[in-house]
């Protein structure tokens, strides 16, 4: 089997089980993520990050697999190498910016609903 092969073949197994994760345990995450954030919009960001990071994560693991190289291989495994490298920038981004967006959404005021007072005549 040619190494190419084996490569991505681990690369779409591991996506594949990410995914699979990803869609069990989105629903019972949103519902806890409406009551910690308070509103549905702030939820539904927070659910799209943690899907990238849920499968962005294992991806990049992934790509360090390195099967045996062959000479003709070399050139496909140092552009997976960089990839690899780019993806892990991303993902250290995105942990950064979730980071700063947690310690805001900590010490910033929730928003209330205002309840209108309707005076009968």
């Amino acid at each position: 089997m040619n190494s190419i092969l084996v490569y991505t073949i681990q690369l779409i197994i591991t996506v594949l089980i990410s995914i699979v994760a990803v869609i069990y345990l989105r629903y019972s995450l949103y519902r806890v993520l409406v009551d910690l954030c308070g509103t549905e919009d702030r939820a539904k960001f927070w659910i799209h990050f943690a899907t990238i990071v849920l499968i962005g994560i294992p991806l990049t693991f992934g790509m360090g697999f390195n099967p045996r190289e062959t000479i003709a291989d070399k050139v496909f495994f140092e552009a997976a190498a960089q990839i690899r490298s780019n993806l892990w920038g991303f993902l250290m981004a995105l942990l950064g910016l979730g980071a700063v967006i947690s310690f805001f959404s900590l010490v910033a005021p929730k928003p209330t609903v205002a309840k209108e007072k309707t005076e009968g005549a």
